[in-house]
């Protein structure tokens, strides 16, 4: 028994990255969103906004006759990225990756990986997302119209999708929007099962169905 006692490290250790893989796999990760631009009737109007997602998080600047910037920061701490898409790769792709790639895509159904796409949704869930909206027109007839469309809108949306207005009727153009969104998903359960779709396309289209025996002789056609 001596074996036994000297295996039962291993075998907690492996029970414990089972465990830590299992957690990791459905704890769901959390996407907080947060927008505001803003337009007036000069035309001028500007973008701002944040996403952050775990540990990482982006936030855009952008207005009229401004570049956009953009600013990546990974446990609060600002990251100073530069890409440059105009660079190409030092090292060119095998011509056979690219092969064995066509072949495995031209196996592929694209409308029943779209669908199976589609079917992720239950890996994923809206916590909650409101869209403030304050706008008004020179021409309140116009404003009135919107007022009544947004209020139709709101009230076919679903329970976590809010929208709250408040039109102006000061007779300036000028609009205001502002969104606050959370969302929580899985994305390795995610994978995992686009993984195993793919993988199971790819095994039913290379074992064609057997084709089916000729008759040899009358008495087997009768």
């Amino acid at each position: 028994m001596a074996w036994a006692y000297g295996a039962l490290p291993w075998l907690l250790s492996l029970c414990a990255v089972l465990l830590l893989s299992v957690v990791v796999c459905y704890w769901p990760i959390r996407i907080e969103l947060n927008g505001r631009a803003r337009g007036e009737g000069d035309g001028g109007w500007a973008v701002a906004g944040g996403l952050s997602v775990a540990a990482v998080s982006l936030a855009f600047v952008w207005a009229r006759g401004v570049k956009p910037r953009l600013t990546v920061a990974l446990f609060g701490r600002k990251l100073a990225l530069k890409p440059d898409f105009r660079r190409k790769l030092s090292r060119p792709v095998p011509k056979r990756i690219k092969a064995a790639s066509r072949r495995a895509w031209r196996n592929i159904d694209p409308l029943d990986l779209g669908l199976k796409l589609l079917e992720e949704r239950r890996h994923v869930r809206l916590r909650h997302l409101v869209i403030d909206a304050a706008y008004g027109f020179r021409d309140p007839l116009l404003t009135g119209r919107l007022v009544g469309a947004l209020a139709m809108l709101s009230a076919v949306l679903p329970p976590p999708i809010q929208i709250r207005q408040a039109p102006r009727w000061d007779f300036e153009e000028g609009w205001e929007i502002s969104v606050d969104g959370r969302v929580w998903f899985r994305p390795w359960l995610m994978l995992l099962d686009v993984a195993i779709y793919v993988v199971r396309q790819l095994g039913s289209r290379r074992t064609p169905p057997r084709p089916a025996l000729a008759p040899t002789s009358p008495s087997e056609v009768r």
